[in-house]
């Protein structure tokens, strides 16, 4: 959604657009309870303001906002379910007040995945912009996923002493920490290379997250990964293909 912003607060407004350069790229949380996210409207929230909205400016510059205030999040909500949910029945069960959200937008802020921006006067009213903490912000999910990561090591590791009791138990805890190291470094890469395309990922006005994601999934042809798991067939004797 495109909008323009008035002439009066152009000024006071600045800070709307340059504050985004001033964030860290990364930020990890983790301090949350697992179902956070389940309400719909924290988590299209958090999508909205990594997004950001493309806005039209008093000199006729067009160019994208991640700082917003509640109004507007409702708005852009009500705009991504209306498109999402066309069967009315369906839309109605995600009908939400702008009081409602106020509530899941002080969750966020509280478990650290968006802050106040600013506070700006615009009439008679004081009003909240938000954004994200950082520009890409990683949940406690990728330290879920390690852990499941670790047990899969940990189950073959029994399965295949099990079946090979002359295989050796630390050679898949060597395997594990190769996988782990392999890992971070391709985490660490892809933030690099995220960091990199910082002003057209604002510019182009998508969710800097989305693109960790992408990355994220490149990341598994690693010729370092295809070289430990074929490492760690050979040792088990086994063949999947």
């Amino acid at each position: 959604m495109s909008k323009t912003t008035k002439p009066y607060d152009s000024k006071k407004r600045e800070i709307l657009y340059t504050f985004w350069d001033d964030l860290p790229e990364t930020k990890i949380v983790v301090d949350y309870e697992d179902d956070f996210f389940k309400h719909f409207a924290r988590k299209f929230t958090f999508g909205i303001v990594g997004k950001g909205i493309r806005e039209k400016l008093p000199n006729g510059d067009i160019v994208t906002r991640k700082a917003l205030n509640a109004q507007e999040l409702l708005q852009e909500l009500n705009d991504l379910l209306d498109l999402k949910y066309k069967i009315k029945e369906e839309r109605e069960k995600y009908d939400i007040s702008l009081h409602s959200l106020y509530f899941h937008i002080q969750k966020l802020e509280e478990a650290g995945f968006i802050k106040t921006i600013a506070i700006l006067k615009e009439g008679r009213h004081n009003v909240a912009y938000y954004s994200r903490t950082a520009k890409v912000v990683l949940s406690k999910d990728t330290y879920t996923e390690d852990e499941k990561l670790s047990n899969a090591f940990n189950s073959m590791m029994k399965l295949a002493t099990k079946i090979n009791p002359d295989l050796d138990p630390k050679k898949f805890k060597e395997f594990e920490d190769r996988f782990h190291e392999i890992n971070k470094k391709g985490l660490d890469q892809v933030q690099r290379k995220i960091g990199g395309f910082q002003d057209q990922i604002y510019e182009a006005n998508i969710d800097p997250n989305d693109i960790q994601q992408f990355f994220t999934l490149l990341n598994q042809i690693n010729p370092e990964y295809v070289k430990l798991y074929s490492e760690i067939l050979e040792y088990i004797q086994l063949e999947l293909w």
